[in-house]
């Protein structure tokens, strides 16, 4: 394999910069959001969906276990205690594209006002969600389970929503592109979680490594 194609990462602090292959990364990535998607059709198992998907493509980059079985494992290990965040998910979800399907027509009251408020708040929703996601995995990493786990992963969401600020923006341009792509292309939509996967990991390394 020529170096071309392959890069380093640095998974935790006093470790050697594991090499990363590019084309397997995005071969990887592609299949965790897939997975990611089947996994979230029942809607209410967004926020478990995504913290696997998120916790499998960070083993990847470290070079550990990333086979389907273990993403299975995470999901798993993910759902209990993730109900209520994923109902919370599912009922947002059902509203922003109800609002968006009345705007298209012209059914929606206040339009103008409401249009643009339910764009800022899905925004800064899906963000929270990805940080959130990204967080869980170390917030098992304290013992806890269940809502403990998910109570402290979405603390640290929120905490770090506003602290790496930057992360946040990039984030925002993630889901914006995303958007784009299935405006371009209705059928690029299988490939938007594995997008916003990688998106949720690569900011969560570059904040750790800031702090």
């Amino acid at each position: 394999m020529k170096m071309s194609v392959m890069d380093s990462t640095t998974p935790t602090p006093g470790h050697e910069p594991i090499p990363v292959n590019r084309f397997a990364l995005f071969s990887e990535t592609l299949l965790a959001g897939v997975l990611v998607l089947v996994l979230s059709i029942p809607l209410v198992t967004i926020p478990a969906a995504y913290a696997a998907g998120t916790a499998h493509l960070e083993r990847h980059l470290a070079g550990r276990d990333d086979s389907v079985r273990g993403l299975w494992n995470l999901f798993k290990a993910a759902l209990p205690g993730s109900w209520k965040l994923g109902i919370t998910t599912a009922a947002a979800g059902v509203v922003i594209v109800l609002n968006l399907l009345l705007a298209w027509v012209g059914q929606l009251p206040g339009s103008q006002v409401v249009l643009p408020a339910t764009l800022i708040l899905a925004a800064a929703g899906a963000i929270l969600l990805l940080r959130t996601a990204a967080a869980w995995s170390d917030a098992t990493g304290s013992g806890s389970g269940g809502k403990d786990t998910w109570r402290a992963a979405l603390d640290a969401g929120k905490s770090v929503s506003l602290r790496d600020w930057t992360g946040s923006l990039l984030l925002a341009a993630a889901l914006f592109c995303a958007v784009v792509f299935v405006w371009m292309l209705a059928a690029l939509f299988v490939v938007v979680p594995g997008t916003l996967l990688l998106a949720a990991a690569a900011v969560k390394i570059r904040s750790s490594r800031q702090g």
